[in-house]
């Protein structure tokens, strides 16, 4: 499935009010890693009883659903989920741009790990347990939190398979040089934390944008409140729109 997503292209004018976020999301054909293939996700039991994180712990903006990869003047919101193709085609196309501007104190990037495809790892959850993992290490190690990124891009299960095990999980962390907790008892608040951010950015509204209202496909990428409109495979594109915002 490594080809081009079909996105909308996001008016840019701001909502006058909700109807007219009513209308442009019914007029909008989604392709790709979408979140109307399915209801949109609820907090798993696990979610519901494990009690929630908060604050901001390394590089784990708990409250606000992010983890952050530098500290620059503009901000990159990248609304990803592990288990999706056409989000490790953007990694791939635009991430080493990004993370440059990471890097050199231009650029503020905001990961946004959502589970939207556990519907594609026959039960195994793959998507909150890989995101779980992710966000985690930001919070434990946040130097570790770009390299592990990638590691989980270079990896990626196919679509309709279980996925990777949470033991191979450790073991990418391990490669990166990830040396903290990732015991089961200490990953459940954050699979929950996964699915409740999940769920809250799906159904909207989104705090980091007025174009749209909820993240309606994935990668969702967004430069100063302004929506990618353009495809996951076009880099020129998307670095001239990045430099634009």
């Amino acid at each position: 499935m490594h080809r081009p997503d079909s996105r909308p292209n996001y008016s840019r004018t701001r909502y006058g009010h909700l109807l007219s976020a009513a209308v442009l999301a019914l007029s909008v054909v989604l392709s790709g890693c979408s979140t109307k293939e399915t209801p949109p996700p609820t907090a798993t039991p696990a979610a519901q009883t494990v009690p929630a994180l908060t604050g901001t712990v390394g590089a784990a903006h708990l409250d606000e659903g992010f983890v952050q990869i530098g500290s620059g003047t503009k901000t990159v919101d990248l609304y990803v989920d592990p288990m999706c193709p056409y989000c490790r085609l953007f990694e791939e196309t635009s991430g080493p741009m990004l993370f440059a501007e990471a890097a050199n104190g231009t650029a503020t990037l905001r990961v946004h790990p959502l589970a939207i495809l556990n519907r594609l790892s026959n039960g195994s959850m793959y998507s909150t347990r890989a995101a779980a993992i992710l966000t985690a290490i930001a919070a434990e190690q946040p130097e570790k939190t770009q390299p592990f990124l990638v590691a989980l891009y270079q990896n990626q299960p196919a679509e309709e398979t279980v996925g990777i095990t949470d033991n191979d999980l450790i073991a990418i962390a391990k490669t990166v040089g990830f040396e903290g907790t990732l015991t089961q008892e200490h990953l459940a608040p954050y699979r929950a934390w996964v699915d409740q951010h999940t769920a809250q950015a799906t159904a909207g509204p989104l705090p980091t944008t007025r174009e749209v209202f909820a993240v309606q496909q994935v990668p969702t990428v967004i430069v100063n409140g302004a929506v990618f409109p353009g495809n996951s495979d076009q880099g020129a594109a998307f670095a001239s729109f990045y430099a634009s915002k």
